[in-house]
């Protein structure tokens, strides 16, 4: 690796160490994995059954049930068993865990609205090229 790569290696692995203490990644963080994916998967698709969760977040159908019981404790969800196989059941939010992810959900946004006037429209708008550039460029390498 030639110096200059070596150097911006560095300074970025600096930037992600600095950005990852800040309180942008513990919202971030939340909505993609544990218990908040799970129920922004059900926010956004309504209801959804084990299977399609444990693929959707790249978990096992186990860790899916874990957090299915836990949520079903808090009751943040409702499970209802499918009339054409009683062997397969679709999970979905509960009115109250619908109230509850939408406020986690609202204070997430508030933060994200800050930051991005903070910014400004047009480094708002870089920013936002950029991490779709690197994820199509990494994703299109395949690494």
């Amino acid at each position: 690796m030639n110096n200059d790569l070596k150097k911006l290696k560095d300074e970025f692995l600096m930037y992600l160490y600095e950005i990852s203490k800040m309180k942008m990644v513990g919202y971030i963080a939340n909505f993609i994995q544990g218990e908040d994916a799970l129920m922004l998967r059900l926010f956004l698709n309504e209801q959804m059954t084990p299977k399609e969760l444990s693929e959707e977040l790249k978990i096992t159908k186990g860790r899916v049930t874990a957090i299915v019981n836990k949520l079903k404790n808090k009751k943040y969800i409702n499970i209802l068993t499918n009339e054409n196989d009683r062997r397969s059941i679709n999970i979905f939010l509960s009115d109250l865990g619908r109230k509850t992810f939408q406020t986690r959900l609202d204070v997430a946004n508030e933060y994200f609205i800050d930051v991005f006037r903070i910014l400004g429209i047009d480094d708002s708008k870089n920013l936002v090229y950029q991490i779709e550039n690197l994820l199509k460029k990494v994703k299109e390498a395949n690494l």
